[in-house]
């Protein structure tokens, strides 16, 4: 019997589930690779297992434990938690524990943990960022406990949107940029329970690291999760997180997609994310005047070496305006000592950003609270209202690039002002 032609996804969790093949809409019980949970999650997690007298996990060897929501510690609930996730990650012979090493997603991508074709399950929402490792990676929350529990877990297999890149970004644009495009063109009701798939010539033009970006957010659209397919940039990229072998597993050609639609990376511009949500975009040059106190560059979507770099090249020979408080947040250990080592934080810190270690923290809204009134730029994954302290502050969206020269200006900026043939408004 000929199997039918399948979506990348499909392929993953036909092999996740023992199967021969899926088809969308069919429910599986698929047994993830990797499972990721965070500090502010995992002692819960491990006493609803205990309440329900399951003293071991069933698959430790699966199990990635990562502290980085509150790093360093700034209240006494957290200081027991991150106390308690290294007692029980002990107790319970977790495969992996990370305790202020960096960010979960980015991290276990940096470490070699991730290969593409993995099912991965996570915690947090933004799990969907190892999609741009080629892994079809679902955030779960507190469903987690039943993978904790019996080593796997039921999934409804979702149809796919395939988004074909070409071309390349111009100076100045980024794949954040991209990411908030493809929220204006797919409305949250058609991608909710669908996967976005991303490939074609130009995606050979992006970073795992742009790619990671584009997954991740992806998740603020609606989407289940989205996926980068592998190839020569993958290859290349976990050979020098010691990944060898990596899988080009695709798509098939004659597969078929609940839509399909193409963009050229070349007709991008920046934009950004509007109060209260992700997908309320605006392009950069069509945002009122929007003065800012506060602006922030980090989080699993873009404290990567390549953003900081990009920022820092952006504020060289300028200062950050006297009315703004500039953050910069490394997303893992390794990426700050080799901004370090490269000079980049030397260069950040001269234009008067203030450098913290690799933590969540703004994003969480466990560290840099805003008052009332006041209005933050930043490179983090959401902007509800309260999200970053106050209730009656306002948080913009964009990408390092926008972040960096609209802590110049004091007010939102296109970044495009700042780059060697960029845009001049």
């Amino acid at each position: 019997m000929t199997k039918r032609p399948a979506t990348l996804v499909e392929k993953i969790l036909a092999r996740a589930s023992n199967a021969d093949s899926v088809a969308p809409g069919d429910v599986v019980w698929a047994w993830p690779d990797i499972v990721t949970v965070p500090e502010v999650s995992f002692p819960a997690y491990v006493k609803r297992l205990r309440d329900n007298g399951i003293p071991k996990l069933a698959r430790p060897e699966t199990m990635v434990v990562v502290i980085d929501h509150e790093v360093p510690v700034h209240s006494k609930e957290g200081a027991e938690r991150n106390r308690l996730t290294r007692q029980l990650a002990q107790e319970t012979d977790v495969a992996h524990l990370f305790d202020g090493e960096g960010i979960t997603h980015p991290l276990v991508v940096e470490r070699g943990l991730i290969t593409p074709g993995m099912f991965v399950a996570g915690a947090d929402t933004h799990t969907s960022s190892i999609g741009g490792a080629g892994a079809f990676a679902v955030p779960f929350g507190f469903e987690v406990t039943m993978i904790m529990a019996i080593g796997k877990i039921w999934v409804q297999v979702p149809e796919t949107i395939r988004i074909d890149l070409t071309g390349h970004l111009a100076a100045g644009v980024t794949a954040r940029d991209l990411v908030l495009s493809v929220m204006q063109q797919i409305d949250a009701d058609f991608a909710n329970y669908r996967v976005i798939e991303f490939g074609g010539p130009g995606l050979s033009n992006l970073s795992v690291q742009e790619r990671m970006t584009l997954c991740g957010l992806c998740i603020d659209m609606g989407a289940k999760t989205a996926i980068a397919e592998a190839d020569a940039v993958t290859e290349r990229f976990l050979k020098d997180c010691g990944i060898e072998g990596v899988s080009m597993e695709r798509s098939d050609p004659d597969c078929v997609y609940a839509a399909r639609l193409t963009i050229d990376l070349a007709e991008l511009s920046p934009r950004v994310s509007m109060p209260p949500l992700p997908s309320n975009v605006s392009t950069v040059i069509d945002l009122p005047d929007t003065p800012i106190q506060h602006a922030y560059i980090g989080s699993c979507a873009s404290g990567t070496l390549a953003e900081l770099t990009a920022a820092a090249d952006i504020l060289d020979g300028h200062t950050v305006h006297p009315s703004v408080q500039l953050l910069v947040i490394p997303a893992t250990l390794r990426i700050h000592q080799q901004a370090l080592e490269q000079g980049v934080l030397t260069r950040l810190m001269r234009a008067g950003a203030v450098i913290s270690p690799s933590t969540c923290g703004p994003c969480f809204g466990g560290l840099a609270q805003l008052a009332d009134g006041e209005t933050r730029i930043s490179t983090s994954t959401r902007n509800d209202s309260g999200r970053m302290g106050s209730r009656k502050a306002n948080i913009y969206l964009g990408s390092a690039s926008t972040v960096a020269a609209s802590a110049i200006v004091g007010r939102i900026t296109d970044p495009r002002n700042y780059v060697k043939g960029g845009y001049v408004k």
